[in-house]
């Protein structure tokens, strides 16, 4: 038998990490065909009715499949608000999730000591593996792309907000003297899916606000009061009617192709500036409004105040300002000119982050170096799980002595 050292379950960046780990990476198949060959292969046909049964599987599946659903309601509205639409995607949904769900078992049971590997965890199949990894206690390494280009995040608990990412402004004043390193500089860029010139005419004072995709994880797991880029449009302009001297300027996210301008009521002091370069708008801005976009961390790396409205990664009183609701957002934006950002905190908290959490590499050039990274990142052994230990240490030796 292999000495496997990773179990996968996706398609997204499976080739890659397969050239360089070979027969150490085991992977349940994502396509249906494969899947049922291998079921009926180790099952045999006798079993079949597993894939019809609640009891087919221990792993939870509805939550995987709600949060998929969720996400074809968003993206394609008028196909998934039939109810009997909604019914026979539930129902077919379920069959292949229990299919994907026994075989990610099977994975998990022969090979005990291997690790699962999870790109996001929010989306089919690894949100399954994720589960019954969760449920069995077992050691878990999640990855996305990373904030910044030529970057990746890689932890054991989770990404974004559910990172190991420490939000603690005393754990980055004791960790600033060890750490060095340079700035990020730039932002991943995307190509938009909407067609439109970049405006030239923008206010001279105006608050940027980036709107995310809706139907991203970012928004359905980790915005507690804005709903969807609607509703975030909506909270704005109940904004720009109570604050005449305030204008904002808003770019959809390029990577989601649906626009809100055909749903909403246009506001003068509310502009779209679609097809601008998001750097210049951040750096034309005199503070930016964000749920919790990766925008919000580039503001901040170039000195920008931010106003954070979900949960963010980077979210700390000394570092941006937040709000939980709009009479929240509107005290803090009335104050925004007598707040100002630790200047300390703020770069020690963006070199930690570019030079330790995040690491250095691309799905696109997975290689040796990269999956030692993601090794060692796993078993405890890098910077920043080191540094992570040793804080909880001194913290908890402090609450002994106290």
């Amino acid at each position: 038998m292999a000495d496997v050292e990773f179990i996968y379950s996706q398609r997204n960046n499976y080739d890659p990490l397969k050239a360089v780990l070979g027969l150490r990476l085991d992977c349940a198949p994502f396509k249906l065909k494969d899947g049922l060959k291998e079921f009926f292969r180790t099952h045999g046909i006798g079993e079949l009715g597993r894939l019809f049964s609640d009891k087919g599987c221990s792993i939870d599946i509805r939550p995987s499949i709600e949060h998929n659903l969720l996400r074809r309601q968003i993206r394609l509205p008028a196909l998934y608000s039939n109810p009997l639409s909604i019914a026979f995607y539930r129902a077919t949904t379920a069959i292949r999730s229990r299919l994907s769900a026994i075989l990610i078992e099977d994975r998990l049971n022969a090979y005990p000591d291997a690790s699962a590997l999870i790109f996001n965890g929010f989306m089919m199949p690894a949100s399954l593996l994720m589960e019954a990894a969760i449920q069995r206690s077992r050691p878990m390494v999640m990855m996305e792309n990373g904030f910044f280009p030529e970057t990746i995040q890689c932890d054991t608990k989770g990404i974004n907000f559910g990172s190991t990412l420490p939000r603690d402004a005393e754990f980055y004043r004791w960790v600033a003297p060890r750490i060095a390193g340079e700035l990020p500089q730039t932002l991943v860029k995307r190509s938009s899916k909407q067609k439109g010139e970049e405006l030239t005419n923008l206010p001279a004072d105006y608050i940027f606000v980036p709107f995310q995709v809706p139907s991203d994880m970012q928004i359905l797991a980790y915005s507690p009061w804005i709903k969807d880029m609607k509703h975030f449009y909506e909270v704005l302009y109940q904004l720009a009617e109570t604050m005449p001297d305030r204008h904002f300027v808003i770019k959809e996210h390029p990577s989601f192709p649906l626009s809100i301008k055909k749903h909403i009521q246009p506001h003068p002091r509310i502009i779209f500036a679609n097809h601008n370069e998001t750097r210049k708008l951040i750096e034309g801005a005199s503070a930016v409004i964000t749920i919790n976009s990766t925008v919000g961390l580039e503001a901040i790396s170039i000195g920008k105040k931010v106003v954070v409205l979900g949960d963010a990664p980077y979210e700390m009183p000394e570092l941006v300002t937040s709000a939980r609701s709009i009479d929240q957002l509107q005290t803090a934006l009335q104050g925004l000119n007598d707040w100002q950002p630790d200047e300390t905190l703020r770069q020690v908290f963006l070199r930690y982050v570019y030079n330790i959490f995040l690491l250095p590499g691309s799905f696109k050039a997975v290689d040796a170096e990269l999956v030692d990274r993601i090794r060692k990142r796993g078993n405890g052994a890098d910077q920043h799980s080191q540094l992570l230990a040793e804080y909880q240490a001194l913290q908890q030796d402090k609450g002994s002595v106290a």
